[in-house]
């Protein structure tokens, strides 16, 4: 009787299997689909959605092993995103997959009048996900889609290597969708966004990470740049490359380069008498990759370079947080800190009641070449 109940479940189980196993698209399904690797939210004179789509048509055969595709940019314009996505689809022989979409981008025009009708586009549509990066996009958006060329072929791809590379980090914020959806609505309602612009290059125009964009209930308030953002990170502990810059002891006029390898903040808050202290302590592992002139590497020279560049920091780090304390603009996450440490007060706007204590240390290891070479 066992025998028999175990041979029936292994039938139920055979047949049932295939019935849950799903599979990957096959050559007649993936020809019939579009993939937007990018989507640009725009509005226009009288303040309607535009949408524009950047896309990969595939093709693949049977009797040929290769991918083939070509680029599709659709564009659509309604009174609200959801309006201007349908208008896409009537233009569309194909139906629009956004598994493959790698980043939205947000012109500054749409930015400074509000994103929050393209966020809920994003986050109740089934079909867009929240993990694509984030982009504030400062320029044409024609010239953004015509400068795209042969090496960047689809936009959403390239923007998401150029903000994944490493060496890029010091100069992005964290920025995906779902990063911004989950602090924006913390706190001070404040968050930030990577801005990109089109630089002129040797021949001619790329897309460049350009600082970062901020944001407050929704709306595009300021653009920090690029040196900014590197101590902003520096500030909130995210700075894992980057570049800093001393001055050679033996030459005031020539430098020397010190590429940051990590860091770390510790955050220590106090409440007394009616203010916020905030001590961060930050750490900086460095080493040497640049000397100009004639420089002897001792011990006496490593702790010029160290002192003043920790003074360095010390200072840049607290003139950028008393800029936004005073445009009451909570980039330092302040409000959820005194959440966090202080949830049985009531205190009203604790931004404007903190004052910053930095001390940083500054860790040089070695050389490029070699590390704990020092």
């Amino acid at each position: 009787m066992k025998n028999k109940k175990n041979l029936f479940l292994t039938i139920c189980t055979i047949i049932l299997l295939p019935l849950l196993l799903t599979g990957c698209f096959n050559y007649h399904d993936i020809n019939k689909v579009t993939f937007p690797t990018s989507v640009i939210f725009d509005i226009n004179d009288l303040g309607e959605a535009v949408i524009y789509l950047d896309c990969i048509k595939p093709y693949r055969s049977t009797n040929d092993s290769s991918d083939k595709g070509r680029r599709i940019i659709y564009k659509g314009e309604g009174r609200t995103a959801m309006e201007a996505l349908e208008d896409i689809n009537r233009a569309s022989s194909y139906k629009l997959n956004y598994s493959q979409t790698r980043a939205y981008i947000f012109t500054e025009k749409a930015a400074k009048n509000g994103i929050k009708k393209f966020l809920d586009l994003i986050n109740n549509n089934s079909e867009f996900q929240v993990k694509p990066s984030a982009f504030i996009y400062y320029g044409d958006v024609d010239d953004l889609l015509s400068t795209v060329s042969a090496d960047e072929e689809y936009l959403g791809l390239f923007l998401n290597d150029l903000v994944g590379k490493e060496k890029y980090n010091s100069k992005a914020v964290k920025s995906n969708i779902n990063y911004y959806l989950s602090n924006v609505s913390m706190g001070g309602n404040t968050a930030l966004l990577t801005s990109i612009e089109l630089k002129e290059n040797a021949l001619d125009k790329k897309i460049e990470i350009d600082g970062a964009s901020i944001f407050k209930d929704n709306i595009l308030i300021e653009k920090i740049n690029i040196e900014n953002s590197l101590m902003y990170n520096i500030l909130m502990g995210t700075a894992k490359t980057g570049i800093l810059e001393a001055t050679n002891p033996n030459s005031k006029s020539d430098f020397i380069s010190l590429e940051i390898i990590d860091s770390n903040v510790k955050d220590n808050l106090s409440y007394e008498n009616g203010a916020i202290k905030l001590i961060k302590d930050i750490e900086v592992d460095v080493s040497v990759s640049e000397i100009q002139g004639s420089l002897i590497v001792d011990s006496s020279a490593l702790d010029y370079i160290r002192y003043n560049e920790e003074e360095y920091i010390n200072g840049y780090v607290k003139y950028i947080f008393n800029k936004y304390k005073e445009k009451k603009l909570d980039i330092f996450d302040v409000e959820r800190l005194a959440e966090m440490y202080f949830s049985k007060e009531d205190i009203k706007d604790p931004l404007s009641i903190t004052e910053l204590e930095v001390r940083t240390k500054l860790n040089i290891k070695g050389t490029g070449i070699t590390r704990n070479s020092l």
